[in-house]
């Protein structure tokens, strides 16, 4: 059994067919003011920013339903909050965007400020900070950073046991865990050298040591 809204659209498919059906010309139909968008609603940040971006997209109010797709939305893509979005139709003449908020899932404390990093690659302003987010020091170089964090998300590590990833310039990642233990990795480590790394920390033999280096191919150097 159809529910009340699936019943509410079939309505308006059918008032679809029979306009199209009963125009003298198929192509006026596109045109029609009774398809003319009336209302354009934002949902997925807060009150604040939903208001914001609708009002943002006011120029777009009065527009032929048809004529509009997910591109005519893309000034979304410069919002740095957000992951990504999409663009619903409500026919005739209401169209809803849904937003998807992007996740921080590191940050780095510079002089003045805290840059938090966003699952979407970009630099974010997250309404709070989460707790179980690295901080990555010893770079500033954003490229760098955010490859190194999305290898580590591919990898078998849980990036919220990790408390901190330290890029040197000796050609070294280091990534320390919350429970105090320590891997050095090369520079350009690779998912399974991450899953080595995670094998051998989990390994009863090393159970009492606290720093392991990994940057020689097929040795593990511990340090208790």
């Amino acid at each position: 059994m159809l529910r009340k809204l699936d019943k509410k659209n079939y309505i308006f498919f059918l008032l679809i067919v029979f306009l199209i059906l009963s125009s003298t010309h198929n192509s006026n139909f596109k045109y029609n003011n009774f398809f003319n968008v009336k209302r354009i609603e934002v949902v997925g940040l807060n009150k604040t920013d939903n208001a914001f971006l609708e009002n943002k997209f006011s120029d777009l109010v009065g527009s032929n339903i048809f004529t509009l797709n997910k591109k005519s939305f893309e000034l979304i893509n410069s919002v740095n909050r957000i992951k990504s979005y999409n663009v619903k139709k409500i026919y005739p003449n209401q169209v809803k965007v849904y937003l998807e908020s992007a996740k921080a899932i590191g940050f780095v404390k510079n002089i003045n400020e805290l840059v938090v990093l966003g699952n979407n690659g970009k630099i974010i302003e997250p309404e709070t900070l989460p707790k179980n987010i690295p901080e990555v020091t010893g770079t500033n170089d954003m490229k760098k950073i955010f490859q190194t964090i999305e290898i580590i998300k591919k990898s078998d590590f849980e990036i919220k046991k990790i408390k901190k990833i330290n890029i040197f310039p000796s050609e070294r990642i280091d990534i320390e865990f919350k429970n105090k233990k320590i891997i050095k990795f090369p520079i350009n480590f690779k998912i399974d050298d991450l899953n080595f790394g995670f094998r051998v920390i989990n390994d009863e033999k090393f159970n009492q040591v606290k720093i392991i280096d990994l940057r020689i191919p097929n040795k593990v150097i511990t340090d208790d």
